[in-house]
């Protein structure tokens, strides 16, 4: 067999190049392909989670590939990446459009709590309110301490650091007779500055002192408590009252007459100011025209107290014990009044006392024969001789 030349054998490449030609199409269009679908992939997932994100980040390798020189004719080369690259902005994309095509979700309503506080100006009132019925219940004849301590409460409930409140509370176990209890809420209050400048917290020392036989301490808080108040006319009173018991007759007269004078005018005010006069004529020698005007303005001031309150039994006791212990007694007409004409009015005073609500009758009983006796010594005295 004669052998084929070299220029009489078919080029097997030439005749071959259209089919490698179809077939490199055939690959590059399946790789496009591919890309698409997985593009697709990407921006549905990116879509469903915002989470994850295609979109290279400046200075990654992923963005750092794009910009290689791969041959744009190359089956997966520059083309495929840009394919690829383009799904990943659209799986970008997607996630952002499903985020701003929705209505936007709005914030939650801000929740403003309620606000239980009381208006302070109608706290305020309250408490004054309750404070004065209180108060009203304490100065009543008899006094009503229940009321009192319900009131207290009450406005305690509003403002539990109101310190005339604690103070009503005090009081009111005063007046139950419950002085150590009254103490202790006293002793706890006082632990507070501001109850130490407190007029009425002192004032209810006072009364505990003087109920539990401290004299000496009562007449200090009453007196602090003045000092805090001037006008508070309770704790003058009951100072008044104590500088009396310790024959402080000059201090107590003029502890009741500021009273007066400053427009108090009762049936107690008058008795105990007659009474620190009565106490000022012990200081003169008897029938010196100095006793004599202690004697009359007692014995004036005393008849004041009657006219003020006619049922007010110690001005009626303390006028009869005006005219039986004092033995000079000013007659109006001028020197000394008789006597029986003395011995005889305080005995009707006494009587008239015996009538007053409130009476003490052993007290009246006492100052009876106390009268009596007087009188019967006198009248004996008279019956006797001149010469004997």
């Amino acid at each position: 067999m004669t052998s084929m030349s070299q220029t009489e054998r078919p080029n097997v490449y030439s005749s071959m190049a259209p089919r490698l030609a179809r077939v490199r199409r055939l690959l590059f269009t399946a790789q496009v392909a591919v890309a698409v679908t997985l593009a697709v992939a990407v921006t549905a997932c990116g879509g469903s989670d915002k989470k994850a994100t295609t979109t290279p980040k400046p200075g990654s390798s992923e963005q750092g590939g794009m910009k290689d020189g791969d041959d744009p004719d190359a089956p997966g080369g520059g083309t495929g990446s840009g394919s690829a690259g383009t799904g990943s902005g659209t799986g970008a994309g997607s996630g952002t459009g499903a985020g701003s095509g929705e209505a936007a979700e709005p914030p939650p309503p801000v929740i403003i709590p309620p606000n239980f506080d009381p208006d302070p100006n109608e706290a305020r009132g309250a408490i004054n309110q309750h404070l004065q019925v209180g108060r009203n219940a304490l100065a009543a004849s008899p006094a009503d301490p229940e009321t009192a301590l319900r009131e207290a409460r009450l406005a305690l409930a509003i403002d539990g650091s109101n310190i005339d409140a604690a103070a009503m509370v005090a009081h009111a176990y005063v007046l139950k007779r419950q002085y150590d209890t009254a103490e202790l809420v006293l002793d706890d209050l006082f632990k507070r500055e501001t109850a130490k400048r407190n007029a009425r917290v002192l004032y209810v020392y006072g009364l505990v002192y003087e109920k539990t036989k401290r004299p000496a301490e009562a007449a200090l808080a009453f007196r602090q408590a003045v000092e805090l108040d001037p006008s508070f006319a309770s704790a003058q009173i009951n100072l008044g009252v104590t500088q009396l018991r310790n024959k402080q007759y000059d201090e107590a007269a003029s502890t009741f007459e500021r009273l007066v004078n400053s427009g108090r005018a009762d049936a107690i005010t008058y008795t105990s100011l007659g009474s620190a006069y009565r106490g000022r004529s012990a200081d003169y020698p008897a029938g010196s025209p100095d006793q004599a005007q202690w004697l009359q303005r007692a014995e004036e001031t005393y008849k004041r107290a009657i006219s003020a309150n006619r049922n007010y039994g110690p001005a009626y006791y303390n006028l009869g014990l005006l005219y039986l212990d004092a033995e000079a007694f000013p007659d109006p007409s001028g020197g000394v009044m008789d006597a029986l004409v003395r011995l005889q009015r305080a005995k009707t005073y006494f009587d008239e006392y015996k009538n007053m609500p409130g009476v003490d009758m052993k007290l009246y009983e006492e100052r009876m024969k106390d009268v009596q006796k007087v009188i019967k010594r006198e009248e004996k005295r008279r019956k006797k001789k001149p010469s004997e």
